[in-house]
């Protein structure tokens, strides 16, 4: 469902975009064609986030989406957190993230990873701590917990 309304969304956007064509200068417009388009891209994927109330522990965000800290304490937590990031065409801070996290398994499963576009990339799934560098690219980038049963914690700062 989610990804039928994103691309009912896009193709609108597109029409819209479209029939503006021929306003304005031309050095202006692509412009402000990407502008609009970044601007939509980003408060689309902020609905993607899990929002506050709903996480397992205390967040403070950083300069942008992609940043900030997350500590949590888990108790038999089955799910998905996403904690940090965004879909973008390019992010004004610079594409490279640094995490430094410490994930804590008391029992049952947890994961944490980067899911950039449809790719899933390891960070830790054991008790482990570390630092992990995120080069981004456009589309969907996002830092993600996942736990099974999972009783631990997790301490993460992303810059």
């Amino acid at each position: 469902m989610k990804r039928c309304k994103r691309i009912i969304a896009f193709a609108l956007l597109g029409s819209i975009l479209i029939s503006f064509a021929g306003c304005g200068k031309e050095t202006v417009f692509p412009d402000n064609v990407i502008s609009i388009f970044e601007n939509f891209l980003l408060s689309v994927s902020s609905n993607v986030l899990t929002e506050e109330q709903e996480l397992q522990g205390k967040k403070t965000e950083g300069a942008d989406a992609y940043t900030g800290t997350y500590e949590a304490e888990y108790a038999d937590f089955s799910g998905k957190e996403y904690l940090f990031g965004a879909t973008s065409l390019e992010r004004d801070f610079g594409n490279d993230l640094t995490l430094t996290y410490t994930l804590n398994v008391t029992s049952g499963s947890g994961r944490l990873y980067w899911r950039e576009k449809d790719k899933i990339h390891l960070i830790a799934d054991a008790a482990q701590e570390g630092i992990y560098t995120i080069s981004l690219s456009s589309g969907d980038q996002y830092i993600v917990m996942e736990g099974e049963h999972f009783t631990g914690s997790l301490a993460i700062t992303v810059e």
